[in-house]
């Protein structure tokens, strides 16, 4: 899959593809590493690269098939086995390496997989450096590939580990304790199995696990961030506990509070972003999130004297927005957080950290610690169109939303976006009464079938 901004293979999150079809082949693999190989080389001769992987049985011949490629450029590379994307992210620098590079395809399916890269600092590339790298690409030459054991090995690097585990315990104060919690954690089969689990009980916590069993086969399966339906029950049928769920390469976190609920994105940011506020820890007292996160979030940013900045979808543009205000809060309601103050990259071992200490020194169940915000109530249809006009070019169409963003004033607002990767639009209406949402959608929804549908 790839995407935008002149690149062909790179997409939002670097390349992925299903396994044992372009891009997603050894010798596709191989040579991607020669060509990000050649562009590292220019800028660091004789460097290092760091390689991660998640639990996907195809990732020891990516693995081998990257490690030829890199080898070909002229670097080196140091595998550190299967540990999440943030904690690859976060050792780069901790181990004076170039650049580093992950093998995931996050919360997709087994049958998939995937590689990004980040820079010498931790950080994902920018969109420039991916169509560099894209440039240097011979798809018809790789380099020969190197003889991997197929036998699946799930364990991380002992220094890879230790460097991740400092690097987060450098966000926190010296005598950050979770003694007293008790969580559940579900590691979705996959990077975060053995890393979350371990970190959070040397913090002084009661951990319980699930999904914490990788075949090879199982990443993602019923369960995580994506499916947190298990790990509501496992909470559920304790009393006290908090859950934790991660996605297969880690960089997302769903929580469940106390009482078995499954707190939303948005208002695990603005607990995030308000504690920062509150502490004098928020520059330009901003969060950065992306068009899909709640009006309920600028309400009660706004109301402690903060402010939201909006983006386009996908964490890359939240975290080029971070950047260029010099911001350190951001995520999408998703549950993908990036707090730039502690790490390069989103990670979501580092997420739960943040909401645990909050809860921790508040001393507030989270349950109550969520009602800092208040949601909206939100509805998104999803319509096949025929075609893809600008919507603002088609006049009955940009008529009717003009009239109906009046009609919801302040408290509301609607949002038509075109799907990237199917003929959809999708029309998200948000106001503070499900009434004037339905008034919206039924004055809507036809003519989007009229000038639009299939």
């Amino acid at each position: 899959m790839g995407g935008g901004a002149g690149r062909r293979w790179f997409g939002t999150d670097g390349i992925r593809g299903r396994v044992g079809k372009v891009p997603m082949t050894a010798e596709f693999v191989a040579a991607v590493g020669l060509a990000a190989g050649k562009y590292f080389a220019q800028k660091s001769p004789n460097g290092k690269v760091i390689i991660a992987r998640d639990t996907r049985e195809s990732g020891p011949m990516l693995e081998a098939a990257l490690i030829s490629g890199l080898q070909a450029a002229g670097l080196a590379a140091e595998a550190v086995g299967v540990m999440p994307s943030g904690g690859a992210a976060m050792i780069v620098a901790e181990k004076r390496a170039c650049a580093g590079a992950t093998l995931s395809a996050s919360h997709n399916p087994a049958g998939d997989n995937g590689v990004k890269f980040f820079g010498a600092d931790g950080s994902k590339l920018t969109d420039g450096e991916e169509s560099a790298i894209e440039g240097l690409l011979d798809v018809e030459n790789p380099p020969s590939i190197a003889e991997k054991t197929k036998e699946l090995d799930f364990s991380c690097q002992t220094s890879a580990f230790e460097a991740y585990r400092n690097r987060l315990s450098k966000g926190f104060p010296g005598d950050f304790s979770l003694k007293g919690l008790k969580i559940v954690v579900d590691a979705a089969h996959g990077a975060a199995w053995f890393t979350t689990p371990e970190i959070l009980r040397g913090l002084g916590a009661e951990v319980e696990v699930i999904g914490n069993r990788p075949d090879g086969k199982n990443i993602n399966e019923g369960c995580g961030s994506e499916q947190p339906e298990k790990l509501i029950g496992a909470v559920k049928g304790k009393k006290g506990w908090i859950g934790v769920a991660h996605d297969g390469d880690a960089d997302r976190l769903v929580l469940v509070d106390e009482e078995g609920e499954k707190v939303d994105g948005d208002e695990v940011i603005a607990m995030a972003a308000l504690d920062a506020l509150e502490r004098g820890k928020l520059p330009g007292k901003t969060v950065v999130v992306t068009v899909m996160s709640n009006l309920g979030l600028d309400e009660a940013m706004g109301a402690r004297g903060g402010r939201v900045k909006r983006t386009s979808v996908g964490d890359r543009y939240v975290m080029e927005a971070m950047r260029q205000g010099g911001f350190i809060v951001g995520g999408e309601q998703s549950g993908h957080l990036l707090f730039l103050d502690a790490s390069p990259a989103g990670d979501g071992l580092l997420s739960a950290l943040k909401i645990l200490d909050l809860v921790q020194r508040k001393k507030e169940p989270l349950s109550r610690l969520r009602k800092v915000m208040q949601r909206y109530p939100q509805n998104l249809v999803n319509l096949r169109v025929r075609h893809k006009p600008a919507w603002e070019s088609v006049p009955p169409l940009a008529a009717a939303v003009r009239q109906m963003e009046k009609f919801l004033g302040k408290k509301g607002r609607i949002l038509l976006r075109y799907s990237g990767t199917e003929n959809l639009v999708r029309l998200l209406v948000e106001a503070d009464e499900m009434d004037k949402i339905r008034q919206v959608q039924e004055r809507l929804l036809p003519i989007l079938k009229e000038h639009l549908g299939e």
